[in-house]
């Protein structure tokens, strides 16, 4: 008797019994004993397909689509005379079936492992059916249609990119480009939806940290709106701009990082303190700020970032500013890349940080990168508080301004000594 041809049936039959448990429960208060029978067909089929993958090892690979074949005749007569009589034509047990037999089959084949990390998969997805349900009721369109786009660009689209550098100064490498772009928006993609998720129901200071990451300007622009209406909130309201401001520092570290870790390095002492003044500050104002019950409910207006043309725009501006920055350096020097920083980080600190991390990469001094987008976050740390005053109102620019500024001259003073 051969001890291990014993263990791999023994584990075919289990596979079958993990999906039949899940098939059996469902059925469990059948009066027909659909319960009990559903666990035992299934332990069967699963015993059945090793058995067939057993015997094609000595008689050829025939045998087991034979088996198949006549699996699969059964299956569908059985199902043509259920659905007559019960009325239900849904399929899913019946390809919950064949799918044993193949895994029972795998087991068989070497591929134990796989066959059981597939038999639970499938059991949790029978399962789920329910939470399936209510998860794709909930689910808007443009939400779907953003998940299969960023599906389609990590799985089509960046393994098609080529992964060298081409164009003026070799400044451009697709590939890179391509998980730049899929980074940002799976950063952004979390953040969209955990603002979905716990938004208005968790307060004014955790919209503001999911804000920080998904968009500091949108939340910004939101927050000072609703300051605007609602003056008496202001404070609470600046806590949470502060917050979400402070959350951008370590999130732009982390892009910084995917690649060049050695100037993320140097960076993240400034960035940190950068980071950690308006969170410790935006916590002392929650602790301080009594919350009463009709504040105001926290919706922030982030748009999906997976947008095919919000990429599509993303990947351009990069494109753009990756050549900018090597033009600036081969004609201005150091004063082109600072001038092109300040510029640029009005509209975006991401896309200009990530292209002077980029351009490190080739022959750009680590310096002149990290005063360029230091430069880029003061730009754009000023642009956001200019957004308290024009949009919100001068007490909540006083707020997010000085403390804001605060962290932007702390951490200033940091990267001087670096």
């Amino acid at each position: 008797m051969n001890l291990d041809v014993i263990v791999e049936l023994a584990i075919a039959l289990a596979l079958g019994v993990i999906i039949g448990l899940e098939r059996g429960w469902r059925n469990r208060a059948d009066d027909e004993g659909y319960g009990d029978s559903g666990l035992r067909n299934f332990s069967i089929c699963g015993l059945l397909g090793g058995i067939a993958a057993l015997l094609a090892q000595s008689w050829g690979f025939g045998i087991l689509v034979g088996i198949f074949l006549g699996l699969a005749g059964l299956v569908a007569t059985s199902y043509v005379l259920t659905a007559k009589k019960s009325g239900d034509y849904g399929s899913t047990t019946e390809l919950a079936l064949m799918i044993t037999f193949c895994l029972g089959a795998l087991a068989l084949s070497g591929f134990t492992q796989e066959a059981i990390a597939v038999a639970v998969v499938v059991a949790w997805i029978l399962g789920a059916k329910p939470e399936l349900t209510k998860t794709l009721n909930w689910l808007q369109r443009q939400e779907l249609i953003a998940t299969l786009q960023l599906l389609l660009i990590a799985v089509v689209v960046l393994p098609l990119l080529p992964n060298q550098a081409m164009g003026p100064w070799n400044a451009l490498n697709p590939r890179a480009i391509g998980w730049l772009v899929l980074l940002i928006a799976g950063i952004s993609y979390i953040g969209y939806f955990a603002i979905r998720i716990l938004g208005s129901q968790v307060g004014l200071m955790l919209t503001g940290f999911f804000g920080g990451i998904a968009s500091s300007t949108a939340l910004t622009v939101s927050f000072s709106r609703m300051a605007k209406q609602q003056p008496s909130e202001t404070i609470s309201l600046a806590a949470g701009i502060v917050l979400a401001n402070g959350i951008m520092a370590p999130r732009l570290l982390l892009v910084i990082a995917v690649v060049s870790q050695t100037l993320a390095y140097k960076l993240a002492a400034p960035l940190l303190i950068l980071g950690l003044i308006p969170v410790i500050a935006a916590v002392a104002i929650a602790r301080w700020k009594t919350q009463p019950q009709d504040r105001p409910a926290a919706e922030v207006s982030v748009n999906n970032p997976v947008e095919l043309g919000s990429a599509i725009q993303y990947t351009a501006l990069l494109v753009v500013l990756s050549l900018l920055v090597r033009w600036a350096q081969e004609e201005f020097g150091e004063q082109g890349i600072y001038l092109l920083s300040a510029l640029s980080g009005f509209a975006d600190v991401d896309a200009v940080s990530l292209s002077l991390a980029n351009a490190v990469q080739d022959d750009l001094p680590e310096k002149v990168a990290m005063y360029g987008i230091w430069l880029a976050v003061t730009a754009n740390t000023l642009v956001k508080v200019g957004f308290t005053r024009t949009i919100g109102n001068p007490k909540l620019a006083y707020w997010c301004g000085s403390i804001m500024l605060s962290g932007l001259i702390a951490g200033f003073l940091v990267l001087l000594a670096v």
